[in-house]
């Protein structure tokens, strides 16, 4: 098979109650040896949640630009490529970012062995928002080898057309929804018609076994072998954290002669942005925590004490303590995410007067669009018939920043509760 003639890239498309449709940007990367130096495929997704769309005829469309850039450990630069996107979706709900779907493009760019900095920017035609993420990637001299491995590809499907496969690539490292498991694909490089056994294993920190898979691999005429390993982590019985890919290829005496690794991430009901930045997670808690609270896990000297901190104020707000899931927890940072989704003004959504209704009381049971006939200011009413509450939001600037009215307040002493306990 060769992988490159059937590389199928379609927008991931699911329907998940929990985690929340992701918003971030992401990106893969996997590096092969090419006929006279080396190859980056650098995979790209982006979100329809993050795009926006605007309505037409008979579907929705939006536009965005995506610049891969690749520099040197001196910041020399040393490619860059841009691709001009335009997605059309006929389902309104898909283009509202109400699923999983994103747009997923492969960038293929010929490299000589060395360390680089991939940068990937994505820029909305209709916003003008811009996303970035970036990523270190090391590239062997393949060519110096006796035997050596690619770079590592998360697929999660794999199918056979016209005797070639075709299969669909996990962009980023989160595992958290594929219960029943995905493929590891790679390259190996030996000898003409060698025969080695390769091994792939899934890691926790303490360097456990979670899962594992080997075949016995024999290289063509040309010296390469391409090969999927199908693994199966238990992933609802594995607490949420970073974990290790590693895939080894061992002699049969089983001295290993090359190895290949990459990191995974699992993480219950919040995408791992939450932990990306753990200090402003925890501002982010200002709905639920006290600023008593807020400001004592802010005070502690590192990043680790501040993780600890706030994961042990979850714990203390599991509805279901014991289990490895949190509901609250999800359903909290769901909240701020279609709030920063949504309702992104001149502050990120969490910190707009919508955002602060929302994430404390949830979707609200009607909502109504009206302008004020005296002032031809723009309003937006929201009502919550279970509570017997009605808010009027104003957009007293014309852009879309719209303020609690006088009229309806809301107290920042309110504070989040889970649903259920509602």
């Amino acid at each position: 098979m060769h992988y490159r003639l059937a590389l199928l890239l379609v927008a991931w498309l699911g329907v998940h109650a929990q985690p929340p449709a992701p918003t971030d940007l992401r990106m893969t990367t996997m590096h092969v040896r090419g006929a006279d130096s080396c190859r980056l495929d650098v995979y790209a997704a982006v979100p329809y949640g993050w795009l926006r769309f605007t309505p037409g005829e008979k579907a929705h469309f939006a536009s965005y630009r995506l610049t891969v850039t690749i520099t040197d450990t001196l910041g020399r630069l040393v490619a860059e490529r841009s691709l001009d996107r335009t997605i059309e979706e006929t389902d309104r709900r898909v283009a509202s970012g109400a699923t999983d779907a994103a747009d997923i493009t492969q960038t293929t760019v010929g490299l000589l062995p060395g360390t680089y900095r991939v940068e990937l920017r994505a820029g909305d035609q209709l916003s003008n928002r811009q996303q970035r993420t970036q990523q270190l990637v090391t590239i062997p001299d393949y060519h110096r080898l006796t035997v050596g491995l690619s770079g590592i590809l998360l697929v999660q499907r794999i199918e056979e057309r016209n005797r070639r496969y075709v299969i669909t690539p996990i962009v980023g490292s989160d595992i958290s929804l594929f219960d029943n498991g995905f493929f590891a694909f790679f390259e190996l490089y030996a000898a003409p018609n060698q025969e080695l056994r390769v091994r792939a294993r899934v890691l926790d920190s303490s360097t456990t076994v979670v899962a594992t898979s080997w075949q016995m691999l024999r290289t063509d005429s040309t010296g390469l072998a391409q090969h999927f390993l199908r693994l199966v982590p238990p992933i609802r019985r594995m607490p949420q954290g970073t974990y290790l890919l590693r895939v080894e290829a061992s002699t049969d005496t089983a001295l290993i002669r090359a190895a290949s690794e990459r990191t995974l991430e699992l993480r219950y009901g919040a995408s791992s942005s939450v932990f990306a930045d753990i200090s402003k997670a925890i501002r982010q808690l200002r709905y639920i925590a006290t600023q008593a609270e807020i400001d004592s896990m802010l005070a502690k000297p590192t990043d680790a004490e501040r993780r600890a901190a706030f994961e042990q104020f979850w714990q203390e707000h599991d509805p279901t303590p014991g289990t490895l899931r949190n509901e609250a927890f999800e359903e909290y940072f769901a909240r701020v995410e279609y709030a920063n989704r949504n309702f992104r003004s001149y502050a990120e959504g969490w910190l707009t007067d919508m955002g602060m209704v929302y994430i404390v009381l949830g979707e609200p049971s009607s909502v109504e669009r009206r302008v004020n006939p005296y002032d031809n200011r723009s309003l937006v009413i929201w009502t919550y018939a279970r509570l017997n509450r009605r808010y009027v939001f104003v957009d007293n600037t014309g852009f879309g920043d719209y303020r609690l009215s006088p009229s309806t307040p809301f107290f920042l002493s309110e504070k989040y509760r889970y649903s259920q306990q509602q």
